[in-house]
């Protein structure tokens, strides 16, 4: 940690106590009064305006925000540092960063003001329903959770679903999410992770491609097609080496950063891509893809629902997990078969 430093040599600024301040109950680590733990806290202002700095790693676009001036934005800063004896913003010649200590306290003052958001939103509305972020991968948002959606919804009519979709990294800390859908090998430290299903790969392609190349039925003949990719997805080498060919794929390739685009590119004809059930569910019902062959390869990875552990059990969160789980249960059971045109 940096070594404490002062602008003035005067001690710091003690916020005096409020007559007003409502109790609460102190964590369990925890054990000190709560008056006293209330004025080791600076004015509960500088953390809003803190939060708007990091937000923005700007004082002129924190002052934008707050409709203040760039001054005041910049002395409340700097009241805050100096109360609590560190500094949390590097000032470069051109731009600001947070330093560690920085980032630790951003991340909990953003979780700290969304807590007191939603907590004061339903005192104005206590019938107000519980909003769930998700965040979704592109492919199986479309594919396979937003034709679910309308279930979940009529069995929790006071849950209210809002769906993003994103393949970065997840970080509970940082983004304002509650749950999460990754592609994956389960590998997420720290967080809650529970595996919606690990499928076998097939080939699909259009009806009109399988009615053009009727030299389909063995796996060797996929070899000579345009075989669909994705970009640091499931492998056709694997899928050539489980069904017997070593000498893997002698045809032209395609490749693609989504699954949904690059199972949308089969669907038109313009090759064979490699899909889980999941993904494919509808489309094989429909009829605009087709199984390409029956051999089926072990995935790479798996569909992991992600959350925070410490949340990971509030009420609308945990209605979610068990939800999903059952749902995909029940489409993994259902493509367990081989289905034909």
């Amino acid at each position: 940690m940096p070594a404490p430093f002062r602008t003035t040599g005067r001690p710091p600024p003690k916020p005096g106590r409020g007559s007003d301040v409502a109790a609460v109950a102190p964590p369990d680590f925890d054990d000190t009064p709560v008056e006293r733990r209330i004025n080791r806290l600076p004015p509960l202002n500088l953390f809003r305006v803190f939060d708007a700095v990091a937000r923005h790693a700007s004082f002129t676009a924190a002052a934008d925000e707050l409709c203040v001036t760039q001054s005041a934005v910049s002395q409340q800063i700097r009241q805050l540092e100096e109360f609590l004896e560190v500094r949390l913003f590097r000032r470069l010649p051109r731009k600001i960063e947070l330093t560690r200590e920085g980032t630790a306290l951003a991340n909990a003052a953003a979780e700290a003001i969304i807590m007191l958001s939603r907590a004061c939103e339903r005192m104005v509305d206590p019938d107000m329903p519980t909003v769930l972020c998700v965040s979704a991968a592109p492919s199986i948002a479309s594919r396979w959770l937003v034709p679910r959606l309308k279930r979940f919804m009529k069995l929790n009519p006071r849950i209210k679903i809002t769906l993003l979709t994103s393949t970065d990294p997840v970080d509970f800390e940082r983004q304002d999410i509650d749950v999460a859908i990754r592609w994956g090998d389960g590998r997420w430290p720290g967080l809650s992770v529970e595996l919606l299903g690990r499928e076998p790969v097939f080939p699909v392609c259009s009806p009109a491609l399988l009615a053009e190349t009727a030299d389909l039925g063995f796996p060797a003949d996929l070899g000579g097609q345009v075989l669909l990719q994705v970009v640091n997805g499931q492998s056709w080498a694997n899928w050539f080496e489980d069904a017997g060919i070593g000498g893997g794929a002698g045809g032209d390739a395609l490749y693609f950063g989504d699954a949904g685009v690059m199972l949308e590119a089969a669907a038109q004809g313009h090759g064979i891509g490699l899909a889980t059930y999941l993904l494919v569910e509808h489309d094989l019902k429909s009829g605009r893809l087709i199984r390409a062959s029956e051999i089926e390869s072990q995935a790479d990875g798996g569909f992991y629902l992600l959350s925070n552990p410490n949340y990971a059990e509030k009420p609308a969160i945990a209605e979610f997990r068990r939800w999903i789980r059952l749902e995909a249960e029940e489409a993994i059971a259902a493509g367990a078969c081989p289905r034909d045109a």
